[in-house]
């Protein structure tokens, strides 16, 4: 459960990654908080990130040399890291429910809280064409 210190400037972050499908970092974000609140800080943006990411609120992506991103769209889903401009996108997988297959397989052996995420890398359409 999320402690209720800074409620006011944890709704805010809240409220900036709602419906936010940009996938933004913790510096996004904050840079957002400031045009809002001037007197929030980067360290009280990133403990409620991480704390909103603890509680299950929203998803931490974790790019390999990169900064984390963050994501309001709880839904089973897979993601696409572009290694040139370092964007995080979802993508449309037909498949998704092969992944969740296994993840009931793994429950039927006797493996709790599973949790899966999948990030593909490589570079984007848009980079690609560059």
């Amino acid at each position: 459960m999320v402690q209720s210190r800074n409620s006011s400037q944890r709704t805010l972050i809240l409220n900036l990654m709602e419906g936010n499908k940009s996938h933004p970092t913790a510096d996004d974000i904050y840079e957002a908080a400031r045009k809002i609140d001037s007197h929030i800080s980067r360290g009280t943006v990133y403990r409620n990130l991480n704390l909103l990411a603890e509680n299950g609120s929203i998803l931490r992506i974790e790019v390999p040399d990169g900064a984390d991103h963050f994501d309001s769209t709880l839904e089973d889903h897979v993601h696409f890291y572009c290694r040139k401009c370092n964007r995080v996108t979802d993508t449309k997988v037909l498949n998704i429910e092969t992944i969740l297959e296994t993840q009931k397989q793994l429950e039927k052996m006797g493996y709790t809280s599973i949790k899966h995420t999948i990030l593909f890398e490589g570079i984007c359409p848009d980079c690609s064409k560059q």
